[in-house]
């Protein structure tokens, strides 16, 4: 169960489990539930102890058990550094409830502000000291790619695939574009994987969103660390610039990246940054194909649309002209023509359409 009710639900199952089960730390103790909330694939709860402490047991929804082990391993190396809300235990069988669970200490803060320079400076200061800690502690790999080699391996993949599926539509602009950016991206793979393909990884955060972070007294803390591991740095930078919204400039996106190469001097980080944002670029015009490819949502018909269907299709039409108009800037290729958005919002209608199959 999810949403306000479902965890209005839940919340008894919480309270008894925090104040009956033995693996809890507030046994026997009075607690108070202050607060309840829901996450991306998750469901929070804000605890008052009759110590005095505040924590949050956070339930996890999806993949439980890797992610609640994850998390507690990345607050437990970090926390200590002011990094990381102190982690107080995680239950892989919690007694009464259906899903694993984490517990830990309640930290103060505001949201993250990129437009804001303090939060900007402290915020990329921390991922530097993040990045720049010792591997040797990190047992588990995060669940992105670890390095260039092996991102290249899982995207390219699917490269044939899609660009069969698109060339058997009347879509010969979009075809078009496609075949360039992914010619593109070979030369410049082909170019940089012997020198940049296999760095060594170091441990990352694994969710770098603007949401995943607090700042409090001049310094940022990190919060679920749910994807910790050992990864690529760079890859994790440029996704979080990539990705990061319209609420900083460029110019602030290149004062935070300063800011962290302040603190990781590793020679290669700022080429590799790059080109993952490049990359990403493209990426995202895949992300989008793939997802109309695999029937991720229920093709619109021919046979009339709903206003859930219409909103769906403008919206992919919007989403997918915009990323490809971005990408094909971004890699210095032809640009869009003045009349080539309605050819393809024509082209993407098709795609959209119930008629062209999935492979």
């Amino acid at each position: 169960m999810t949403g306000a009710i479902g965890m209005s639900a839940w919340t008894q199952a919480i309270h008894s489990y925090l104040t009956g089960a033995t693996s809890s730390r507030f046994r026997n103790q009075e607690v108070v539930i202050a607060n309840h909330w829901q996450g991306r694939d998750n469901l929070l709860w804000r605890i008052h102890c009759e110590d005095g402490s505040d924590a949050v047991l956070k339930m996890f929804m999806d993949a439980g058990q890797a992610r609640s082990r994850r998390q507690f391993s990345g607050q437990e190396q970090f926390a200590a550094s002011g990094l990381a809300p102190e982690p107080l235990w995680y239950d892989r069988y919690p007694h009464g409830l259906p899903r694993q669970i984490l517990v830990y200490r309640w930290a103060d803060g505001v949201s993250l502000a990129p437009s804001d320079r303090l939060h900007r400076f402290a915020h990329a200061e921390a991922v530097s000291r993040v990045h720049c800690a010792s591997r040797d502690d990190v047992q588990r790999f995060s669940p992105h790619p670890f390095n260039l080699l092996t991102f290249w391996q899982i995207w390219q993949a699917g490269e044939a695939p899609l660009r069969e599926w698109t060339s058997s539509a009347p879509a010969p602009l979009f075809t078009e574009h496609l075949s360039s950016l992914w010619a593109a991206a070979h030369r410049l793979i082909n170019a940089e994987m012997p020198l940049l393909g296999e760095t060594p990884p170091s441990p990352i955060h694994g969710d770098l969103r603007v949401e995943n972070a607090l700042f409090h007294r001049g310094q940022a803390l990190l919060l679920d660390w749910e994807f910790f591991g050992l990864g690529d740095p760079a890859q994790e930078i440029a996704r979080f610039l990539f990705y990061g919204g319209d609420d900083w400039t460029d110019e602030s996106q290149d004062e935070w990246q300063e800011i962290y190469c302040c603190g990781n001097t590793e020679p290669s980080l700022p080429a590799r940054v790059d080109l993952y944002e490049r990359l990403f670029s493209f990426q995202a015009v895949t992300y989008l194909l793939e997802g109309i490819r695999q029937k991720a949502v229920p093709p619109v018909s021919d046979s009339g649309q709903d206003a859930e269907s219409s909103n769906y299709q403008s919206f992919l039409i919007c989403a997918l002209t915009a990323a490809l108009r971005r990408s094909v800037t971004q890699w210095g290729l032809s640009p869009l023509g003045d009349r080539d958005g309605d050819l393809l919002a024509e082209e993407i209608r098709y795609l959209t359409s119930s008629r062209l199959p999935a492979s």
